[in-house]
């Protein structure tokens, strides 16, 4: 859709039918193009201890989609988003830029596939498309279990500025009631749970606890400076753990280092 403002009728009837059980997850999606300019958007729901599971996603054939299954399957465990959801972030509207690490105060890094400070949070998943900005609306539902539906727009084309959420924000509650409507039909507790590597996991057996926590950071996005600030240790000891954690890894750069975590967690990059 241009941006041609909200169509309130359309956006009712589309919620109206996911709530009545005539569409599903990629209607709630749709339903949101009527208020919010976006270029593509997933669907998920996120579980403790498990992987995200997916529900649907509009973005297109090819590497954009591929990394999709990329993230669900991986690299959540690293998703500001994700590990917001974990410490207890309410429902509601978020930007991705707000739960990232560093947002305040981007300091650069080696570049590679994982690192790539033109993004908003500092890295993309492989085969992501470049230059987007993300906002996510997230609906608690039962057994403390989290909807998301995760809208992309390019930063160039202006991002999700706060004139376009408060389009969306009176529908909040149509968007809630209809995505626990849906969840509640998949028989949530019928769907198989899968077990998530645990980041926490990640190198425990190699590295010694603080360079563990250190390169777990890394990976979440920190920067050796917020590391510093996050764990309150000097900015000196934070740089001599990372360069023996990267010893020990047999690696010498972040990209290296996000490909170990790839590989750790079983996916092709």
């Amino acid at each position: 859709m241009g941006d041609k403002g909200p169509d309130i009728e359309a956006v009712s009837t589309a919620l109206a039918d996911v709530i009545e059980g005539r569409s599903g997850a990629l209607e709630m999606i749709a339903a949101a193009r009527h208020l919010l300019p976006f270029t593509a958007a997933f669907c998920v729901v996120n579980r403790k201890g498990q992987r995200p599971h997916y529900l649907a996603d509009t973005y297109p054939e090819g590497p954009a989609k591929d990394a999709v299954q990329l993230y669900v399957n991986s690299t959540y465990l690293l998703n500001p988003i994700y590990n917001a959801i974990l410490d207890g972030v309410p429902s509601g509207l978020h930007r991705m830029a707000a739960l990232a690490p560093d947002n305040w105060n981007p300091v650069p890094e080696p570049l590679g596939i994982l690192v790539e400070n033109q993004e908003e949070i500092g890295y993309r998943t492989p085969g992501w498309p470049a230059g987007l900005q993300e906002l996510a609306l997230l609906v608690d539902l039962p057994r403390g279990a989290m909807g998301e539906i995760s809208f992309a727009r390019p930063a160039d084309a202006g991002g999700f500025p706060e004139e376009l959420l408060t389009r969306l924000r009176p529908f909040l509650p149509l968007f809630a009631t209809a995505f626990r409507q849906f969840w509640a039909r998949q028989g949530d507790a019928q769907i198989p749970t899968e077990s998530e590597r645990k980041l926490q996991d990640f190198a425990r057996a190699t590295l010694s606890p603080r360079e563990a926590e250190i390169v777990q950071l890394i990976l979440k996005g920190h920067s050796s400076l917020s590391i510093s600030l996050t764990l309150g240790i000097a900015l000196p000891t934070v740089k001599t753990h990372r360069k023996n954690a990267y010893a020990k890894l047999g690696i010498s750069t972040q990209q290296q280092l996000f490909s170990a975590f790839l590989k750790w967690q079983g996916a092709a990059v």
